[in-house]
């Protein structure tokens, strides 16, 4: 034994430091030596809280099971056939390595059942001092993948665990079942994936009802908007004014014709004066909307009366050939609000005589 490769045998185990390489060899194999809490603690527990107990839990189980081969052929089984000891001789070689201490009071080859004990196990002396528990999966499977082996059948093991002794303990009753790891995964599986797939639902009925009600916003805030770019005001008893003001485009003209309209009819007016004295700026589109306005509120038996109609725009409607032949047109609001009024009066008057 050199300097650099101290050595030594633990239960029949070889142990052997590389100091050279850094490495720690324990029955031959590379291995590290971890602190179970707080190294292993604080490796492991992130992924619990990542994945959720019950994944990880079958995760680690099938990932250990698939080790048992090995310790089957080496130490498990025996020409005479004696699993038991071989079992304990196993459960003795890896207690070298800190896993616990195995016991076996209980088996029954022909019922293909056995309770295996482990004081002190690794996995709930790393859990001890947390505030997270999942128990002894590592442990239990190799205790499945190994009983497996040695009943020649499928068998499952029933974790029990106690912490009420002054040091823990985890029991695995072994049985046979059809039940298999890899099952367990993919029913978990379909289970989470329904669960999310209904998650994704929920959060999809959300975001429609939220993007419903900033739908319903905007059109709120864009009809406030429409209605202040171009208010409808009852002025007289049947008359409206609408004063326009700012550049007037089609995409603006519509949405006012539409409201006019409605509020013609709503009101039963009868008199409509488009005060253009504000605009600045009218598109060949939105000049073609007037017209339609016009129209429109003829067909409805409203008069419309122009009002501070600019050359520039006057001389754009002649260009595109747009008439307001029958329109009555003032310079000021006051003037044509002036006649509306006359108007009325004097139809209100003929009617009660």
């Amino acid at each position: 034994m050199s300097d650099s490769r101290p050595a030594l045998t633990v239960n029949d185990v070889p142990v052997e430091w590389h100091l050279d390489e850094g490495d720690l060899r324990f029955a031959g194999l590379s291995s590290a030596l971890f602190w179970t809490n707080p190294s292993l603690f604080w490796m492991l527990s992130p992924l619990v809280e990542e994945v959720g107990v019950d994944l990880f839990r079958l995760l680690v189980a099938r990932s250990s099971s698939l080790g048992t081969d090995e310790d089957y052929r080496s130490l498990v089984a025996r020409p005479d056939g004696a699993i038991e000891q071989g079992f304990l001789a196993w459960g003795r070689a890896i207690s070298a390595a800190g896993w616990g201490a195995f016991e076996l009071p209980s088996f029954d080859r022909a019922a293909c059942t056995a309770t295996v004990r482990i004081r002190n196990p690794w996995e709930l002396r790393m859990q001890a001092d947390g505030d997270l528990r999942w128990g002894c999966p590592f442990l239990q499977g190799k205790v499945i993948g190994i009983f497996s082996l040695a009943f020649a059948r499928l068998c499952w093991a029933d974790e029990h665990i106690d912490t009420g002794g002054a040091a823990p303990v985890v029991e695995f009753h072994v049985h046979p079942s059809e039940r298999t790891i890899d099952d367990e995964l993919n029913q978990l599986r379909v289970v989470r994936f329904r669960a999310r797939q209904q998650e994704l639902k929920q959060h999809m009925a959300e975001a429609a009802q939220q993007l419903r009600r900033k739908d319903e916003e905007v059109e709120q805030k864009e009809r406030l908007i429409r209605a202040l770019s171009a208010p409808i005001i009852q002025v007289w008893n049947g008359v409206l004014a609408v004063p326009l003001a700012g550049v007037l485009s089609r995409e603006r003209a519509e949405p006012i014709c539409e409201e006019l309209l409605h509020r013609v009819k709503s009101m039963s007016a009868t008199h409509v004066l488009l005060d253009m004295t504000g605009l600045s700026e009218v598109d060949e589109a939105a000049t073609g909307q007037i017209a339609t306005i016009v129209t429109s509120l003829r067909l409805l038996g409203a008069q419309c009366a122009v009002v501070g109609l600019s050359p520039e725009l006057a001389r754009t409607m002649v260009e595109v050939g747009i008439s307001l032949a029958g329109v009555r047109t003032y310079q000021t609001l006051a003037d044509a609000l002036r006649q509306a009024v006359g108007l009325t009066r004097r139809a209100t008057a003929g009617r009660r005589t």
